[in-house]
């Protein structure tokens, strides 16, 4: 497993506020489409440990005006079966809508009339959520301040392919890599 020198919480902070504050322009919705679609594959673990297997269903989608929203489904395999004891399933959804004046997008609440709108508190442990489409790539940040004060940073990148999306995850606590997973998929029609 990769080792990075930790980065102090400062550090990050600083280094979060000037992705936030990005270049000037909106983000680029007309490559944003290309990205929309319903992809299934799989993917493993890399590391020291045994590596683990894992199915994924991954959907992104149109949400309001030039923003996008992505669920996705995970089935972490116990020796490679997904029908035995064990066997673990995580469904998670985001919703990104363009930032103002950036050319990146940021994590919203789902539209729900029926409960009201809850303030993000980072420094309460709330993640603090953004993306931005580079080229052939989306990139999903997760930032967070653990209850002992140090960080963890997720890293979702999803690549184009001829034929679906490749998948890199990695998670950093207090800027050491303690996490990888690699994978592909196809994309299906829904």
């Amino acid at each position: 497993m990769s080792r990075l020198a930790p980065l102090p919480l400062r550090g990050l902070l600083a280094l979060v506020l000037l992705v936030l504050a990005g270049p000037a322009g909106k983000a680029a919705a007309a490559d944003l489409g290309d990205f929309f679609g319903t992809y299934v594959g799989n993917a493993q673990e890399l590391g020291d440990t045994e590596p683990m297997a894992r199915d994924m269903d991954i959907v992104i989608q149109p949400f309001h005006d030039n923003g996008f929203q992505i669920h996705w489904i995970t089935v972490t395999k116990i020796g490679g079966r997904r029908d035995v004891p064990g066997v673990e399933r995580t469904v998670q959804s985001a919703f990104f809508e363009p930032a103002e004046d950036r050319s990146l997008f940021v994590e919203v609440e789902a539209d729900n009339p029926f409960r009201e709108r809850e303030t993000k508190a980072p420094m309460s442990g709330h993640a603090v959520r953004w993306a931005s489409v580079d080229g052939e790539t989306l990139h999903v940040y997760s930032f967070a301040v653990l209850e002992d004060g140090r960080y963890e940073l997720q890293i979702y990148d999803r690549v184009l392919t001829d034929v679906g999306l490749d998948i890199v995850f990695r998670r950093f606590d207090d800027g050491v890599l303690v996490r990888q997973i690699k994978g592909s998929t196809v994309r299906v029609q829904p």
